[in-house]
């Protein structure tokens, strides 16, 4: 048995080797494309979708945006799980730890450079730029294509379904090298995490229905039971002898500056994040109950931005200072109201 344990382990870690000379290589040719990995990594992660551009995309469609959102958050939501129970490092983590550890003889060949956007706090695997993003393009591009079906016959066409399906590889593909160019991720961490999304979100789609007609009191136990999930793993590992802040641990050892780390990229945050829009959902349910009116662009670009302009002072008035227990409270009850809102109230005034 630990033969076995000790041949998966060699196999694991050279693996990782070499997918780190892929990071090298990203960084060493698409260069000229900073800006643009740069905009994917900052503007496309999930605290951005959720606060910005989600709510955006409610400007088109009200319909959208519970859609949107709703499949978004659940599927955020796995991939903070699937982080909090089982995280996995990062390729300049496992560089620098290769070169600290003296047990290692034979050192990586692979010069890595570190980013301020590559301090990240929580584990590498499922990548949650590559998961999120892949579900936001494909329900995007599938909204905006069924609409321009019943409008125009050319849409219609092989062709436009092809190009339809370039552009979407294309921007996942965009992000994946976005992911690698930062050194953040592994590629297997980047395709895994399209991957899965891709497969949540077929299962989202399957059981829309059920989800969207499932009572209150059903909404809101499930979230509570999810609260409980993710205390228990922490308690577990602690019984355990497992570090549940190991990834957190690892950011401020590797980090080169440790004022570029941020609350907001912390693995507990990004649970409490998305239970709180859960709640939200939650408390919104049954959502197929609620009503889409229907309004003009206008009328709904000002009071989504008068509810976002809201939201952006209310996350700058964090409770940062104020410890650990009062600054997640305070962030759970801000995405549980922000999301109630966004799905259930603001459209009472258009």
């Amino acid at each position: 048995m630990e033969s076995m344990v000790h041949i998966i382990s060699e196999a694991y870690h050279k693996t990782l080797t070499r997918e780190l000379f892929i990071n090298e290589w990203a960084q060493e040719r698409l260069s000229f494309g900073k800006p643009l990995w740069h905009f994917l990594s900052v503007q496309m992660e999930p605290n951005n979708m959720f606060n910005i551009v989600i709510p955006l995309c409610g400007i088109f469609s009200q319909e959208i945006l519970l859609h949107l959102f709703s499949a978004f958050t659940l599927i955020s939501t796995l991939n903070s799980f699937e982080k909090w129970i089982f995280p996995e490092t990062r390729p300049l983590w496992f560089l620098r730890e290769q070169f600290a550890n003296k047990v290692v003889v034979e050192k990586p060949a692979v010069a890595l450079e570190s980013h301020q956007l590559s301090c990240e706090m929580t584990g590498g695997h499922p990548c949650a730029h590559s998961m999120t993003f892949t579900v936001f393009v494909l329900i995007l591009s599938s909204f905006f294509f069924v609409r321009y079906w019943y409008r125009s016959v050319a849409w219609r066409s092989p062709f436009c379904r092809c190009i339809m399906y370039l552009l979407i590889i294309g921007m996942v593909v965009c992000m994946w090298l976005s992911r690698l160019y930062l050194a953040t991720e592994f590629l297997h961490q980047c395709i895994l995490g399209s991957y899965l999304g891709i497969r949540a979100l077929s299962t989202f789609e399957g059981n829309v229905k059920y989800l969207f007609s499932r009572p209150r009191r059903y909404a809101v136990s499930a979230v509570c039971f999810l609260g409980g999930l993710a205390l228990s793993v922490y308690y577990v590992k602690l019984e355990l002898n497992i570090d549940p802040h190991w990834s957190v641990r690892e950011a401020f050892k590797w980090c080169p500056e440790p004022t570029y780390l941020r609350h907001e990229v912390g693995p507990i945050f990004a649970l409490v994040r998305d239970l709180g829009n859960l709640m939200g959902l939650a408390l919104a349910s049954p959502l197929y109950k609620l009503e889409m009116k229907q309004s003009s662009f206008w009328r709904r670009c000002r009071f989504l931005g008068v509810l976002e302009f809201v939201n952006y002072g209310l996350r700058l008035s964090t409770f940062k200072q104020s410890g650990r227990f009062v600054f997640l409270t305070y962030e759970f009850l801000r995405n549980a109201i922000h999301s109630l809102v966004l799905v259930k109230y603001v459209s009472n005034f258009y």
